[in-house]
């Protein structure tokens, strides 16, 4: 399921929950709505308080099932919370690993140092001719514009040759520094 729908699930799925509690009590105990949507909230939120009025063995077996239904619900947000965290990062560590790949496998490419005003039109310009390029990029922030044009792209400084070796130097054809 996409981690996008989780919010739009999960609101209307706690409303039905505190709804489920609020009339079982309402139904089993004969208790007034103000009454059961108390016990419900306090139930949900493990607060403990203690029962608003006595309640029979029907209540409790539904007070029971109440609370395995509350800490699911519970568990099932906590697990969304942490997809959202960790889907988010694993996303970005197996983009870049596929970026990596794809630039290992270049041949007789151009490197361009840069990717700022002259240094993205001189790629769209490489690109429209079919060449394979990859940018060197110091500033971080313009990985979102490499990404959104296609580009392959590497961050670090293009005066480091730890860099340019990944960015495969050695099988170029051009390094175009701006």
């Amino acid at each position: 399921m996409d981690r996008t729908n989780h919010p739009i699930i999960t609101i209307p799925m706690f409303i039905c929950i505190v709804a489920f509690g609020t009339f079982g009590y309402m139904y089993i105990e004969n208790w007034p709505l103000i009454d059961a949507l108390y016990m419900t909230v306090i139930t949900l939120a493990a607060v403990g308080y203690g029962e608003v009025h006595k309640v029979s063995d029907t209540g409790r077996a539904f007070t029971i099932l109440f609370i395995f239904l509350g800490v699911g619900f519970y568990i099932y947000l906590a697990g969304t919370l942490i997809q959202f965290v960790v889907e988010g990062r694993i996303r970005e560590v197996l983009g870049r690993r596929k970026l990596d790949k794809q630039i290992n496998r270049l041949k007789d490419h151009f490197i361009v140092c840069g990717y700022g005003r002259i240094g993205s039109v001189l790629c769209r310009y490489l690109i429209e001719k079919y060449l394979n390029v990859i940018v060197i990029e110091s500033s971080p922030e313009r990985s979102a514009a490499l990404d959104e044009d296609g580009v392959l792209y590497l961050i670090g400084n293009a005066t480091d040759a730890n860099v340019l070796r990944k960015a495969g130097i050695d099988r170029a054809k051009c390094l175009l520094p701006l």
